[in-house]
């Protein structure tokens, strides 16, 4: 007669427990990597946030300068009255962001200052047909 040896034990992890192992650790690493950029940036992104509240024209025209990677430059800038202007390096072209009252929102245009329209005055507001004051001599 044969005699039956038991099989032996399993040593180590399965494969399930290695894959949850693994996901776990990505995920850890993840959450520390989040941590460790909120705190060395969070100052950076806060200032960010509040400069793009203050003026969203300015910021736009900064983002673009920043994401061409040195394609474009900022050629003119008025603060004062929002607007700003961006030029591409190799093509020279201009383009114009500006604060548009009427939206409530930058607006882009391609060109200078001249280039952005003009506000309707109180003027052309007035209704057809309202007679002008008459002036007294």
């Amino acid at each position: 007669m044969e005699e039956h040896q038991p099989t032996p034990n399993k040593k180590g992890l399965g494969p399930l427990a290695i894959i949850g192992i693994g996901c776990g650790s990505i995920i850890a690493l993840a959450v520390l990597g989040l941590v460790i950029a909120g705190i060395m940036f969070g100052g950076k992104f806060k200032k960010f946030a509040e400069d793009a509240q203050k003026n969203p024209t300015r910021t736009t025209a900064t983002m673009m300068v920043t994401a061409s990677g040195g394609k474009m430059q900022l050629v003119a800038e008025d603060d004062a009255n929002k607007r700003y202007t961006v030029k591409e390096t190799k093509s020279g072209e201009l383009t114009t962001i500006y604060w548009n009252e009427a939206k409530n929102a930058p607006e882009v245009v391609t060109g200078d200052f001249s280039a952005i329209p003009p506000t309707p005055s109180a003027a052309a507001q007035e209704p057809a047909g309202v007679p002008a004051p008459a002036v007294e001599k």
